[in-house]
């Protein structure tokens, strides 16, 4: 039974830390949208937890741009899920 309650004490541990490196990762970077590769294919919209992405047209035609700047939180779930290299991890500007 106390095996049952270090494992169950442990996971939390484990998801709260996870929790706190994602927000400090958060303030500092951002995922940027490389719109000469992008094709508007929306895969990266679909992965998107936080639903920061979204897809537009414009006179460039149809591409994914990030909206939510202030929701992102540079998880990075998108980037592999783009097959055209258009997403990357860059500083967030102050």
């Amino acid at each position: 039974m106390n095996t049952l309650y270090i494992v169950s004490a442990s996971l939390l541990l484990l998801w709260i830390l996870g929790a706190l490196h994602r927000n400090r990762r958060a303030k500092n970077r951002i995922i940027r949208v490389v719109e000469e590769n992008c094709t508007g294919c929306g895969l990266c919209v679909k992965r998107c937890s936080r639903r920061v992405l979204e897809i537009t047209v414009d006179e460039n035609g149809k591409h994914a741009v990030l909206k939510k700047t202030d929701k992102c939180t540079a998880c990075g779930d998108c980037i592999p899920k783009c097959k055209f290299n258009a997403l990357e991890m860059a500083e967030r500007i102050r």
